[in-house]
């Protein structure tokens, strides 16, 4: 047997206390024990411990923020050239079981309403094993997750792009037998949401539960370096923002956070709730999503509008959501969004995809 378990031995033994002196682990001994996971040194055994000790005990930003930076090391960069804001948008990797995902279009639409956006999401990621982005980005015929040569490459040429872990840090990846072994979700679940391959992208980041994760989350960020964020409360913890004026919205900087309120009708949007964007099918999710960029009006129409306008928002802070509202808008109406996915498709057909 290997003798790498002994490195890792210390980190859980500072971790593993009893149970009236858990604690958090430095950030620096945080990120340490990540590179450590990432690299198998630690064994399966002292991986799973680890990860579930954070989960009992629960972690505070310093630490999740040292995880990050664990997963930071072996990133995969992907550059994006110009000066203009890339939004990273990322949701539970674990994906939906219940609504359609409707993210990855709103996606589509911001980019071609002039935004920058890198999608984020998994395949296969325990412990849902859900239907994610990149499986709506599929079924529309584009495409996804790209390689990273296809997404730089994307992400230049048309303000778009979507990878997965396996891309940009595959030994992220490898870890996926070992998180359908421990069954919950841990720290992972929330760390690969804070981790963007694009250097210094803004962060569009979706949760499921408002606690702990609306209170640990902006100071993660924070101590990530990341120039402005927006967190939020969303549609079974996807990268979807609710229309139902119940989501939490936090504008996250480097000065602090805004708590962001705003109802659809403001918007000029019609309230959209999860029972009107129920999962009925690939198909069905295929063409309820074709309608809406063709302009069908209805909740899966209000909904992308809206999405795609807190990703404008998120990279052009000086023109109000409202107005970015219009722009979606717009890039729908006019075709633009549409001749975007045409694009996709086509670059899909020349790879092979």
């Amino acid at each position: 047997m290997s003798e790498g378990w002994k490195e890792f031995a210390p980190y859980l033994k500072e971790l593993a206390r009893g149970p009236d002196s858990l604690q958090d682990l430095d950030p620096t001994m945080a990120r340490e024990a990540t590179e450590l996971i990432l690299r198998g040194v630690a064994t399966p055994a002292q991986a799973a411990g680890f990860f579930l000790i954070g989960r009992a005990k629960g972690n505070g930003p310093g630490e999740l923020a040292g995880i990050a930076r664990g997963l930071l090391s072996l990133v995969r960069p992907i550059e994006a050239p110009g000066d203009d804001p890339v939004v990273a948008v990322a949701g539970g990797f674990d994906g939906k079981l219940r609504t359609q995902n409707v993210g990855a279009v709103s996606s589509l639409v911001a980019a071609a309403a002039g935004a920058r956006v890198v999608l984020l999401a998994g395949e296969d990621i325990p412990p849902k094993g859900g239907r994610t982005s990149l499986d709506a980005l599929r079924n529309l015929g584009v495409r996804a997750p790209q390689t990273h040569s296809e997404a730089r490459s994307s992400l230049a040429d048309d303000g778009f792009a979507a990878v997965s872990p396996r891309v940009y840090l595959p030994e992220l990846d490898g870890l996926r037998q070992l998180r359908r072994e421990m069954v919950r979700r841990t720290a992972l679940n929330v760390a690969e949401k804070l981790v963007s391959p694009v250097p210094g992208a803004r962060m569009m980041v979706g949760i499921t539960h408002r606690r702990p994760f609306l209170e640990t989350m902006p100071d993660a960020l924070r101590a990530l370096g990341v120039e402005r964020a927006l967190v939020f409360q969303a549609i079974e913890g996807s990268d979807e923002a609710p229309l139902d004026a119940s989501s939490s919205l936090l504008l996250v900087t480097a000065e602090g956070d805004e708590d962001v309120k705003t109802s659809p009708e403001d918007l000029g949007l019609g309230r959209a709730t999860k029972a009107e964007v129920p999962w009925e099918g690939e198909e069905a999710e295929a063409e309820s999503l074709l309608g809406a960029l063709s302009g069908e009006a209805g909740p899966v129409l209000d909904l992308i509008l809206y999405n795609a306008a807190l990703r404008l928002w998120l990279a052009d802070e000086e023109t109000s959501l409202a107005e970015h509202v219009s722009r979606a808008r717009e890039a729908v109406s006019t075709g633009a969004a549409h001749v975007l996915l045409d694009r996709m498709r086509r670059g899909a057909a020349v790879g092979g995809g």
